[in-house]
């Protein structure tokens, strides 16, 4: 009688454990998420270099500054330089034009 008992107290223990750990090692059940609107609403910007304009360094400045605050005046704000690129193509072999094209995002709320 004892055997038994003591055999069936180790058999109730170990189902006892594998049932307690089993409900504590079940993956979190999973809900779904609200749809957020997004925060913010984008926009790319495009300015381009080219020496062959003849422009001044401040004249140039001050065309880049009319940009930018114009945007600013519909609620963009700039956030960085999304991509560079440089263009340069040798005409009949001698005449050689370089472009500079920058990609700017801005943003504002919605």
């Amino acid at each position: 009688m004892r055997r038994s008992l003591g055999a069936g107290l180790i058999v109730g223990g170990f189902l006892g454990l594998g049932l307690g750990l089993g409900s504590t090692l079940r993956p979190p059940e999973a809900s779904a998420q609200k749809a957020r609107d997004a925060e913010w609403e984008y926009r790319v910007g495009v300015f381009t270099y080219n020496p062959g304009e003849r422009l001044t360094d401040e004249r140039r400045a001050s065309a880049f500054e009319k940009a930018l605050n114009q945007h600013a005046a519909q609620g963009w704000e700039p956030v960085g330089s999304l991509m560079s690129r440089d263009q340069v193509q040798t005409v009949g072999g001698a005449v050689t034009t370089r472009e500079t094209t920058s990609f700017v995002a801005y943003r504002r709320r919605r």
